[in-house]
């Protein structure tokens, strides 16, 4: 094979990733929706048998910003955004392998929640999770 059919079958695979990755992320984009928002905010620790769902409202548009101002959730800053360290007390544990997932709508997020939009009648669910396989 010749070095310019290598660099064209190169060229053509990493174009084909490029397309996939962007649908990707496009078929993942959540609008904003303006005012005030209507939604539920579920905690779960099986490790601390802790379970409680709260109803929430606000006119924020994104997820991160509402978490910032309810008591009881513990955050770090980041240059990735909001890093959840805990709720309530109920703390990650690195060493044991204990970190906080986020779903919404029973599908597991994809991006931070700086990034997911809060939108009407969504459940995001926070989960205490055990290992680094999901």
């Amino acid at each position: 094979m010749t070095k310019m059919k290598k660099a064209r079958i190169i060229a053509i695979f990493a174009a084909i990733v490029i397309m996939v990755a962007g649908l990707a992320v496009f078929l993942n984009i959540r609008e904003t929706q303006a005012g005030i928002k209507s939604f539920q905010v579920e905690i779960i620790s099986d490790r601390d048998s802790y379970q409680k769902t709260t109803k929430e409202k606000t006119d924020l548009l994104f997820l991160g910003e509402y978490l910032r101002t309810m008591d009881g959730f513990q955050y770090e800053e980041s240059g990735f955004g909001l890093f959840i360290t805990g709720w309530h007390g109920m703390e990650q544990d690195i060493s044991n392998e204990f970190w906080w997932g986020i779903s919404v709508n029973g599908e597991s997020a994809l991006v931070g929640a700086d990034e997911i939009p809060i939108l009407g009648g969504d459940i995001y669910t926070f989960t205490l999770m055990q290992g680094w396989d999901f």
